[in-house]
């Protein structure tokens, strides 16, 4: 039984790892999306742009409603509104975000350290205060879901960014 038991153990591990490395391929990709943000059921704001992955940070460049670009570092995020010609650094330690630490995983074993629960195609990303839903086909994720701290639901539509 307790052989029995171990094999199990083993084989889930094995299984996981490899669900682990689809999502971590997943988030180092470049992507194209579409966000709705809702208030209860009705959509309050649209916006769109995409999100381009580099090394080590990543780069989200909103193209409407509001052009705006942020560069996120291991140690800060530049914003920059295009359109009121500002730009503002924010230092990563006064954020906690697990959606930001997820896309700035560099390695599987960094990925790894988060909360991060797979049932069939959705990743679970949970904290003490937020659960973030990725929602994937292949490897690419196609949706991620979350409520922000005011409560209102993310829906965040993605396809790959080509070239």
């Amino acid at each position: 039984m307790r052989i029995c038991l171990i094999l199990f153990l083993s084989a889930s591990f094995s299984i996981d790892a490899d669900e682990l490395d689809v999502f971590f391929e997943a988030l180092n990709k470049n992507y194209l999306f579409n966000e709705i943000v809702y208030e209860n059921e009705l959509a309050i704001q649209k916006s769109n742009g995409e999100i381009i992955k580099k090394i080590n940070q990543f780069e989200v460049h909103i193209k409407q409603p509001f052009e705006e670009s942020y560069y996120v570092s291991e140690t800060e995020i530049d914003h920059i509104d295009h359109d009121l010609d500002q730009k503002q650094t924010i230092p990563m330690d006064s954020i906690d975000s697990p959606l930001i630490r997820a896309f700035l995983s560099s390695t599987k074993k960094q990925l790894g350290k988060l909360d991060i629960e797979i049932i069939d195609n959705l990743y679970l990303l949970t904290t003490a205060t937020q659960t973030i839903e990725f929602l994937t086909k292949g490897n690419q994720i196609k949706k991620i879901i979350f409520l922000d701290n005011l409560g209102y639901r993310h829906e965040i539509t993605l396809s790959l960014k080509h070239g």
